[in-house]
């Protein structure tokens, strides 16, 4: 029924197979942990695109000014009061945005991005708004704002 050395051959096929889908899922959990470092300019303008009720569509850093282009994603009209970041307050004009529309500000950052081309990293962004007659809510965003210094 069996030849001499087949079933260690089996064995050990099966063994490669179960070792190589270990890896698979160690590479993909590790890649998914809080441990790895930083977020990529893809990754972010993904992120900011799809939060709601304040998405940041686009963002451009340069100096100590940082243009911030803001959309309303909500049902109803939104009044932004200020944004922080980093624990800073960098905008405080309020700013109504009615559904779906966008607007550009222009934050004032505490230091300069650097020479165009580098990259940067703001981290510990909120939102302070008002949704129709409800006002000081929060929007805190999970992930870093990434790009390259204009």
């Amino acid at each position: 029924m069996f030849k001499k050395g087949q079933v260690s051959t089996e064995y050990l096929v099966i063994l490669a197979v179960v070792l190589v889908v270990a890896l698979i899922v160690v590479a993909l959990v590790g890649g998914m942990s809080p441990v790895s470092t930083g977020v990529s300019e893809s990754q972010s303008k993904n992120y900011w695109l799809s939060v709601a009720p304040v998405s940041i569509s686009s963002w451009k850093y340069s100096g100590t000014a940082l243009d911030l282009t803001l959309q309303n994603m909500g049902g109803q009209k939104v009044t932004v009061s200020s944004i922080s970041i980093g624990g800073s307050s960098v905008f405080s004009t309020n700013t109504s945005l009615a559904v779906g529309e966008t607007k550009t500000v222009t934050a004032t950052m505490g230091s300069s991005c650097g020479s165009a081309g580098a990259t940067f990293e703001l981290t510990n962004i909120s939102i302070s708004y008002g949704m129709g007659t409800v006002t000081g809510l929060l929007q805190k965003g999970d992930k870093a704002m990434a790009g390259k210094c204009s």
